[in-house]
């Protein structure tokens, strides 16, 4: 039932399926890293507490044997001992006391330490041992203490008697040299130092059950077993009294660590300390199944949990999935109603999905387009009609503004009008085919810079009329925002300038209420913008400008006074103030915004006059060819506004003033060639001066001295210096004459005055000047 369910629900319902399926696999593998990370956190755990426990075993047997070195000590180095040693048989009488203070001390020793089984010397020369017990015979000791231990008697004997320093051995009946004393035994030779033989051997035996013990307390409930050897991987002591147990070969690298190693066919972890006192190690072993019986009741919860997300998420996967799939499944049948849809089973139902909307898309996108090509056109033919007051339509124009996209929805209007006058570096080639596409480019650069600048900060327009921009923008009745738009228009329209080398000439209407205002205000813009033949093109023309409410009649403000002025700048030579005079003229009569293109050309006409009759008064011009090249009255005639008329007429008063400044300095010229010659003439007179030559030629010192600076660029009385110190340098290579000699042939007053400007213009003194010529004569030869 299930499965036919699936199969009938295709793709898409299995691919839910699988989602969900796969998220509830997810959550079992986040599950298992987390039992596996479980059970070594607890093994972790155990191996830290078994480090620990190791630790504690190593201090208490460490402390235990250290305290073995000290009796051992008492014992090796006590007078009697060394002395009941040393004898042989017979023994003297007197050293029969000496033997009962060794059994005493041999005693005390063993009765203050419950971890010490015996304490037994073993004196070979007299087959004799001694301890707390008495003395006895070697056999008979170990017979008596240690029946049936001892398996081999004379080996053990022969083992004893053999050189023994602090060597501690495991008493195990493995070994057939070591005996089964209880316990491990500590060997020492008496004396302990500095012999090759031993006279005697003293052994303590420490208890097993000391031992036992110890280890008992640190495997308690681990299952393993622990248990202390020695460097040749000899058995102490077993806490499972296993004194016959089998281990490897251990390799047991640094003082502590850790070691896995399959022992007894067991997996077995193994943990380590040695100590610091003898050469053992202290071991505990821990079956690996011990964690793992640690980490039963995880598994089981595992288990349970797996088995329940396995079933409970299956069956909550096929719930989310069907209740998932229901709204697919019904945009399939939808689709498939109006027969967007052809089921198709190599695709599943988000391909057929994604197909159909594709498709419908595609209509829409489609008959947008259309809508979008011919909505342009339908808008700027609505504005058209808008701005030339041609629409009778009685639907509402709030409707037609929503269609179209117009937003304008204040209650004030103004009509901005731009006109291409050049388009600058916009240019293809040189058809006229190129020349229209270059004046649409320019076109549409206008349109989208204006629509930016002045979008910014009004509801506003752009469409064409009759080639040329037009705006439509809601302002404030307020002459500040008509203010602002013009200086946001200024700015566009120098920045088309700055890149594209773009003019363009604006004209602004009035602000009128209401949209039936607009026909109107269209008309203001028309008539403003043809008032650019007053103002020049390339400019800002507002309708309130050129028609302001007080408008007065144009009155010509060319006196004769005013003429006199302009004629007297031109014979002085003051062409600075001739134009200034002319530039007045200008302002008084052009900024009267009646003024009409004749008349403008008339006052053009009486300026020209008037300069150049100035200029033949003074005698400049001979003849007519002058005049002729300058052809002043035809340029002005072919002028068509008024800007370019005042351009033409500054143009032509330059060219005057360059004639008379070429003029003028042919004549200049030549004067101050004669002045020169004059200095060169008279430098040898001492009462050569500025004031002197001024009086010479009949003109001032004052404009002589500016004169002669500005044709030459050097002042007289500097040129007199020059002049001078070029021959006191000639009259210096004759040693003949003296410094004052040479003073005075080249009219200086007296030798000091010589020196000091001979130093400041040449840097060193005559004399010096002298000296060096020399030098660079001699050195030239």
């Amino acid at each position: 039932m299930i499965l036919k369910f699936i199969k009938e629900k295709r793709k898409i319902f299995r691919s839910l399926l699988l989602s969900y399926l796969t998220i509830i696999l997810v959550s079992l593998i986040i599950s298992s890293v987390a039992y596996i990370q479980s059970v070594r956190v607890i093994q972790t755990e155990i191996n830290k507490a078994n480090h620990a426990m190791l630790i504690q075993l190593q201090d208490t047997i460490d402390n235990k044997l250290s305290d073995i070195d000290k009796i051992m000590n008492t014992i090796v180095l006590d007078k009697n001992v060394i002395a009941q040693c040393n004898l042989v048989e017979p023994i003297p009488p007197a050293y029969r006391l000496s033997m009962l203070q060794v059994i005493r001390t041999i005693g005390t020793s063993k009765v203050t330490n419950s971890y010490i089984k015996d304490v037994f010397i073993y004196v070979p020369k007299r087959d004799l041992i001694v301890s707390d017990k008495g003395t006895s015979n070697g056999m008979e000791y170990f017979d008596a203490y240690y029946p049936g231990e001892v398996h081999d008697k004379e080996a053990w004997i022969n083992f004893l008697k053999r050189l023994h320093k602090r060597d501690f051995y495991p008493m195990s009946s493995r070994n057939t040299e070591y005996p089964n004393l209880g316990g491990a035994v500590l060997l020492q030779s008496i004396p302990s130092y500095g012999v090759e033989e031993s006279n005697a051997t003293l052994g303590i035996i420490l208890d097993r059950a000391f031992l036992e013990n110890a280890l008992g307390n640190l495997n308690k409930g681990l299952g393993g077993n622990s248990i202390i050897i020695n460097s040749r991987n000899e058995v102490v002591a077993s806490l499972n009294n296993q004194s016959n147990l089998s281990l490897p070969a251990l390799n047991l690298i640094g003082n502590q660590g850790s070691l896995k190693l399959k022992l007894g066919g067991s997996k077995v972890e193994l943990t380590y300390i040695k100590s610091a006192n003898v050469d053992w190690s202290y071991i505990n072993i821990v079956p690996r199944s011990f964690f793992s019986k640690q980490a039963k009741d995880v598994i089981k919860v595992m288990l349970v949990c797996t088995f329940l997300c396995l079933v409970g998420g299956t069956f909550v996967a096929l719930l989310f999935a069907r209740k998932n799939y229901n709204p697919i499944d019904n945009i399939m049948m939808m689709f498939s109603k109006v027969g967007k849809i052809k089921y198709d089973h190599s695709l599943n139902e988000f391909k057929l999905i994604e197909k159909s909307m594709l498709s419908i898309i595609d209509e829409n996108k489609s008959m947008t387009s259309t809508w979008e090509q011919h909505k342009e056109t339908l808008k700027d033919n609505f504005l058209n009609r808008l701005v030339k007051g041609s629409i009778k339509s009685s639907l509402p124009l709030d409707d037609r503004y929503s269609t179209y996209g117009i937003d304008l929805n204040g209650d004030h209007f103004v009509v901005i009008g731009f006109y291409l006058e050049d388009v600058g570096k916009i240019h293809f080639s040189e058809n006229d085919e190129s020349d229209d596409k270059s004046i649409e480019l320019a076109q549409f650069i206008v349109r989208n810079i204006m629509e930016e600048l002045v979008g910014k900060h009004f509801n506003c327009v752009f469409f064409e009329v009759d080639k040329s921009i037009v705006c439509i923008a809601n302002i404030d009745q307020s002459s500040e925002d008509t203010a602002f738009i013009q200086n946001e228009i200024i700015s566009g329209k120098n920045l088309i300038f700055d890149k594209y080398g773009i003019h363009l000439t604006a004209s602004i209407s009035n602000v009128h209420s209401t949209i039936s205002g607009i026909p109107e205000a269209y008309k203001e813009c028309l008539e403003a913008a043809e008032y650019k033949i007053v103002v020049g093109d390339n400019n800002i023309i507002l309708y309130s400008d050129i028609y302001p409410p007080d408008r007065i009649n144009f009155t010509n403000t060319y006196p004769i006074e005013v003429q006199q002025q302009f004629i007297n700048s031109i014979r002085a030579g003051d062409f600075a103030h001739a134009k200034q005079v002319m530039q007045h003229v200008f302002d008084q009569n052009f900024a009267n915004p009646n003024i009409s293109l004749d008349m403008a050309r008339c006052l053009m006409f009486a300026i020209v006059n008037t300069m150049i009759n100035a200029f033949n008064d003074r005698g400049l011009i001979y003849d007519s060819q002058f005049i002729e090249s300058l052809n002043p009255f035809r340029k002005l005639i072919e002028c068509t506004t008024i800007f370019k008329m005042q351009k033409q007429m500054m143009d032509i008063l330059l060219k005057i003033e360059q004639a008379y400044n070429e003029k003028n300095q042919v004549v200049n010229a030549s004067k101050s060639m004669e002045i020169i010659a004059y200095i060169e003439r008279h430098y040898n007179d001492s009462s050569l001066s500025v004031a002197s030559i001024a009086a010479e030629f009949g003109l001032t010192p004052v404009y002589i001295s500016r004169f002669f600076k500005g044709q030459t660029g050097e002042g007289v009385l500097s040129t007199i210096n020059k002049t001078r110190l070029e021959k006191a340098k000639a009259y210096l290579l004759d040693d003949e004459l003296n410094i004052k000699e040479i003073a005075e042939l080249t009219g200086f007053l007296n030798s000091n005055m010589f020196i000091r400007t001979f130093k400041k213009n040449e840097g060193v003194t005559p004399g010096k000047y002298r000296e060096l010529h020399h030098v660079l004569d001699r050195s030239s030869i």
